[in-house]
Formats: structure tokens, sequence, C-alpha cells
């Protein structure tokens, strides 16, 4: 069975694989997530109280975002909370789904996330009914719970730090930490063995973001990111980090070098596969990779030009 990709409203046709779940014990609750191996794979994560369900991001599609629903129905406990992380529809699509099963369901997110979803920021959900109408949403459900940039959330016991880290990967990224056991979702700030996303030419501020968890969470541990397997904070920052890093650099000894045509991404997306062979790819369509690169000649170009102006 096969579906076409749903990220950035691309023709491509990704596999759909049957999910995996996994639950690991944390310290006053159980925390676990799902996901699908193969092209486009992403994570729904979860927090289980004794009484309830908070739930991290829902998925791209329907079909997936079903496969994650029954996973937590499969708890037996109510979801009462449901947060997004950032305002790509790989992570909010399956919300009409969610609030189907759990009505009373509040969806919490930040102001800029909120506005993404709510003004379809980007273009997608149109889209994605056009090219995707068996695996697309009726509705694409806008968070009715909008808390300030920073704010704290108690949540049926469960106390949530939240951190607006600003435009990076996405126009703005929400990381949500749990201090009473230093657990930390990340959204797509931090992909595990996945390639990066750069098409929105901020890799400086990845970056930056990056160095930013490092300061704000120090004593952050198991890290839930937007795609790939959870791990231990600091070794997934410095991981993200020397992917970026590797990146960065492969085009900008290109641009130096005066070759920033169709031929040096290709020839850039080719080393990045060969030098990361067991990364996966977290979008919806074959040619992320490429994408990725491109913006990072775009935004990269833009960097040395103003610098020269400066000079």
């Amino acid at each position: 069975m096969t579906l076409k990709g749903l990220f950035l409203g691309a023709a491509a046709i990704a596999s759909v694989a049957i999910g995996t779940v996994e639950t690991a014990m944390a310290q006053n609750y159980d925390t676990g997530h799902y996901t699908y191996e193969g092209h486009g794979s992403v994570n729904t994560h979860w927090i289980e109280t004794d009484d309830s369900v908070i739930v991290i991001d829902v998925q791209r599609d329907t079909l997936h975002a079903d496969e994650a629903l029954q996973a937590v129905k499969a708890i037996g406990k109510p979801v009462i909370a449901i947060l997004i992380t950032h305002g790509h529809p790989d992570h909010y699509t399956g919300l009409e789904q969610f609030l189907a099963e759990w009505p009373g369901a509040k969806v919490y997110a930040s102001p800029e996330t909120t506005r993404v979803i709510e003004t379809d920021h980007y273009g997608y959900h149109e889209v994605v009914r056009k090219l995707t109408p068996d695996a697309a949403p009726e509705n694409f459900i806008v968070p009715d719970q909008v808390f300030a940039d920073n704010a704290t959330l108690e949540i049926d016991g469960v106390t949530i730090i939240t951190r607006e880290m600003g435009p990076s990967e996405a126009t703005g990224a929400t990381v949500y930490y749990l201090p009473d056991t230093n657990d930390i979702y990340v959204g797509d700030l931090i992909l595990n063995e996945m390639h990066g996303f750069f098409y929105e030419e901020r890799s400086t501020k990845i970056l930056e973001s990056l160095e930013q968890l490092r300061v704000l969470f120090p004593n952050a541990e198991q890290t839930h990111p937007g795609h790939g397997a959870p791990g231990q904070f600091l070794e997934l920052v410095d991981a993200q980090q020397a992917y970026t890093q590797t990146a960065r650099r492969l085009v900008a000894t290109s641009i130096a070098n005066g070759e920033t045509g169709p031929v040096a991404v290709s020839e850039i997306e080719a080393k990045l596969i060969e030098r990361y062979p067991n990364h996966g790819v977290p979008g919806g369509q074959p040619n992320m990779v490429e994408l990725s690169v491109q913006g990072l000649f775009a935004e990269l170009t833009t960097l040395r030009t103003i610098a020269g102006e400066v000079q």
C-alpha cells in the first residue's frame, strides 16, 4: 500500500509501513511513542499519567494518524491534551481524528505555531487535499489553547515548561521540558539519524537554537525528537550540530569555488547521502535532501553577499 507524500506539497510516493510502538518508564509516569519505518517517518509521543494521556504531535496523514491513535487507545486512558511542536503539517494533520476520538481534549500550541496553522502559512492544506485526497483530513484543526511564549503548563499533575526557540527549522519551534524527569520534546530541532531540513534557509538559526538548548536545559536527559528514535540529550545535540555544520561546509566550499548550479546541488546531495548512509529522510518526498541543499545554497550565498557588502 502506498500514499503520496504530504510534506511541502510534493507528489512523491511513500510506502506505508506498519508502525511500531515503544514505551519507556519515566520517574512519575510512562512515556512512549509511535513511529513507522521508511521514507518520511515522523513521531507521535505521549505522556501517560495515572488517569490520562498527553500527546505530542499527531502525524503527517490520516493513515498514520489512525495507527498512532490506535496505539494511544490501547493504553486505555483518555487523551486530555495534545501539544504541537511547530507548524509543519506532518506534526498536526491528525488533529481531527484525535479530537473525534477524544472530543474533550485540548490542543496546545504557541502563538506562532497557531498562526501558521490558522492562516495556512505555507499553503500546504489545499495541496495536501488535492494530492492525497484519501489521506488528507477534512479539516485542519487550529489549536484552542494558545499559551504565552515560555509559559509553564500544568496538565493532570505534569509540569511542562515550554520554551519558544523562534524561527529555525520552521517559522517557530516550541520545546516541551518535563523538569520532574528531565524528558525533553524538541520537535524538529533535533532529528535522530535523519537528514536535516534546511529548505527554509535558516541553518544558522538552527545552530543557534541548538546552543541555546544546552544553556536552557542543562539537566535534560531523554530527548524525544520529531523524527528518529529517542536518545540522550547531549549526544543528539552534538550529532545535529555536526550534521548541520558538515552540510554547511560542503555548500560553503562549493560557493567559494564558484560552483552553485544544479550539478553542484546534486554533488553535495550525493556526498551527504554517502557520508550518512544510515540516515533516513524526514520529509514526505524523495528529494528532501536536494531541497535542503538548495536552501543552504540560497542562505549561504545571501550571507556571503551581505558579508561582502559590509566589507
